[in-house]
């Protein structure tokens, strides 16, 4: 995921919260390990390093195809959807372990607001 532009919600969260911790407010001081958590998964978002999933989406004729690089962990925990889906009886992989996953319903736009 080499585009740094598609992030923006998440860099403006951390934004938020960034100002957040930095007010006078007393009750700020919580906020600074959730800042530090939430830069930390913005990072891991960006970086595909030590991934294991591969999801490919949309197609050629609609809004074009992106394949995004994900942690399977990550997913599984946070929607049951790809609890199922990325399950050991579901799964395709590659020759090196990779989880490859196909979505050609959806529009890599609307998947990337998703994986947020």
């Amino acid at each position: 995921m080499a585009n740094n532009n598609s992030f923006t919600s998440l860099e403006n969260i951390t934004s938020l919260i960034s100002k957040l911790v930095n007010s006078k407010n007393e009750n700020a001081l919580p906020l600074k390990y959730i800042s530090k958590l939430v830069n930390d998964f913005s990072n891991l978002l960006k970086e595909s390093d030590y991934y294991d999933v591969e999801i490919k989406v949309g197609t050629d004729m609609r809004d074009g195809v992106k394949t995004f690089k994900a942690h399977s962990g990550i997913l599984k925990t946070r929607c049951s959807y790809f609890k199922a889906a990325l399950s050991n009886n579901w799964v395709k992989r590659s020759d090196d372990g990779i989880i490859l996953f196909e979505k050609e319903n959806i529009s890599p736009k609307i998947f990337e607001v998703l994986l947020m």
